[in-house]
């Protein structure tokens, strides 16, 4: 008989969503069992950058300023169009504004990400982490799920017996394939393969000054190609090849040949740490959920980098689906509940989807107009204020209002969705804003949503707060009360007025002003329902009325 492990949660797959997934749980005291097919975190940078709605959850799990010191300095957010790297430069996009955030955007490496969340995760008991380790196969049945996992390193199998799935397992989900889930769009944009090497050139002035060099020779015999910083210091570095069809990424002699060249150093010390091949695809999974199986980050979708929404859609997408598993897992909310994690993040993902390939689209007119920018100078210019939308993108980030979920939604208007910036609302749906509480500016209210739901009452919202009071004592979801110190808040309640907040950080219901304490055990036991995926009409659950 095969060794039988039973877990509430197996996630499969270690990358950021996964490991997000992971700790997050246990912040919620659910034990998870994460199986990891390589033996270590990644060595390879890949994504380079975490916005400021994921850098905001770093903040409430206490690793924001580990990421952050592993990151490029601020200013650095923003890209180079130049003839090499050793000049001439001739243009920057414009830094981003960073108004609506305690967290501004990061340009970190994903490896150094990694390390923060596999750091944290060695202080998560309810976490077990098993590398080296990998799904073989898996069956569900109406009260949960069973996986068998193959341990690499001596060959042994056993069983896994969880409540859920969650395949957190990358582009090539096995979870996803076994599921028979497809995938809309196109699977290959382009072939690409980027090479990770160590060369330090920190003497430059110019090192930390973007996040990425898109160098394109006068020369046009030879190569273009996209140079990233990849840390802090200038030692470390990614260079972007595209292949064309049948070709292999070049040698270690080439790229050595190459940077050097790119530096104007002929002696330069390179060092080639490693190698990576990827696609450029544009797709999102037809499914997030199927029974007790849920996908999450690169199984559930594949972004062009443009935009940089890979890994922040993954930790966002299990930021939403954490909750709710925690919230049916007690028995505190129906299972419709959980259906709301695809109707409100596979949207996002469609949106995401469409923003990397208009992104990509822009680079590429971008890319043209600066070959001919001797003769037309203005489009070229009039294209690198344009790339502003894909740099300067809080509103795609942070400002998507779910309106089909785990909400209940109050008719009024949905303010158009504007990618680039983001206009702060406390609609139902919306992310509530953020806004320092103190003037010492130390706390933000970004920092309330963590592991419950959270009334935000109004200076003069007594009512609503004797409301909230009777409800949190009386419910198995944690409920924890707020008052605001002031109304300087971006918000549309008055001064009597609430709004209740999901442990997400996204508005549940709003109250503009005082009210009927049943309508907010009404919308509480409906959020926990469905929201507008409940299937009855309800009647509020708490008896004892103000």
């Amino acid at each position: 008989m095969p060794e039988m492990i039973e877990v509430p949660v197996l996630i499969v797959g270690g990358g950021p969503a996964g490991m997000s997934l992971a700790l997050l749980l246990n912040r919620f005291g659910v034990n998870s069992l994460l199986a990891e097919r390589r033996a270590t975190i990644t060595t390879h940078p890949k994504s380079r950058g975490c916005h400021a709605r994921t850098m905001e959850q770093f903040r409430v799990w206490g690793i924001e300023e580990r990421v952050r010191r592993a990151g490029l300095p601020q200013e650095s957010d923003v890209a180079c169009w130049c003839e090499s790297l050793n000049g001439p430069l001739v243009g920057y996009t414009q830094p981003a504004p960073t108004t609506n955030t305690p967290s501004p955007r990061s340009i970190v490496p994903q490896d150094a990400v990694e390390e923060a969340l596999d750091d944290a995760l060695s202080r998560c008991p309810l976490a077990d982490i098993r590398r080296s380790t990998e799904l073989v196969d898996f069956e569900q049945g109406p009260t949960g799920v069973v996986a068998k996992l193959h341990r690499l390193n001596d060959g042994h199998e056993y069983q896994v017996r969880a409540q859920y799935l969650v395949g957190c397992d990358g582009a090539s989900s096995r979870v996803r394939a076994a599921l028979g889930v497809q995938m809309d769009g196109p699977e290959q944009m382009a072939l690409m393969a980027n090479h990770y090497y160590r060369a330090d050139v920190s003497h430059f002035p110019h090192v930390r000054s973007a996040i990425g060099f898109l160098v394109r020779p006068r020369d046009r015999s030879k190569e273009d190609t996209i140079v990233l910083a990849t840390g802090p210091v200038g030692d470390r570095w990614l260079s972007v090849q595209k292949l064309r069809d049948g070709e292999e990424p070049m040698t270690e002699a080439r790229l050595i040949e190459a940077v050097r060249e790119l530096w104007g150093i002929p002696d330069l010390h390179v060092e080639r740490i490693n190698v990576m091949n990827w696609k450029m695809s544009a797709q999102v999974a037809q499914n997030f959920r199927v029974g007790r199986v849920f996908l999450a980050g690169d199984a559930a979708h594949r972004f062009p980098t443009a935009g940089g929404n890979g890994l922040n859609s993954g930790v966002q997408d299990v930021h939403n689906l954490a909750w709710k598993l925690v919230a049916v897992l007690s028995r505190a909310a129906d299972d419709a509940l959980l259906d709301t994690y695809e109707a409100e993040r596979r949207p996002v993902a469609q949106s995401n989807t469409a923003f990397a390939v208009d992104n990509q689209h822009r680079i590429d007119r971008m890319d043209d107009a600066f070959v001919r920018r001797d003769e037309d100078p203005e489009t070229w210019r009039e294209l690198l204020r344009d790339q502003d939308k894909q740099l300067h993108s809080d509103g795609q980030s942070m400002g998507f209002i779910y309106t089909d979920g785990a909400i209940v939604d109050d008719g009024s208007p949905v303010p158009p969705h504007d990618p680039q910036r983001y206009w702060p609302t406390d609609r139902p749906g919306a992310r509530f804003p953020h806004f320092w509480v103190d003037a010492e500016q130390t706390e933000s209210t970004i920092d309330w949503f963590d592991t419950s739901f959270v009334l935000v009452c109004g200076p003069d919202a007594d009512g609503w707060q004797r409301a909230g009071s009777i409800l949190a004592a009386r419910v198995s979801v944690p409920l924890q009360i707020k008052r605001l110190p002031h109304m300087l808040g971006p918000l549309s309640i008055e001064r009597d007025g609430a709004v209740l907040v999901r442990p997400d950080g996204h508005v549940a219901w709003r109250a503009k002003q005082a009210g009927a304490a049943d309508d907010l055990y009404r919308a509480y036991d409906l959020v926990l329902a469905g929201g507008t995926r409940a299937v009855t009409e309800l009647v509020p659950s708490i008896e004892v009325r103000t």
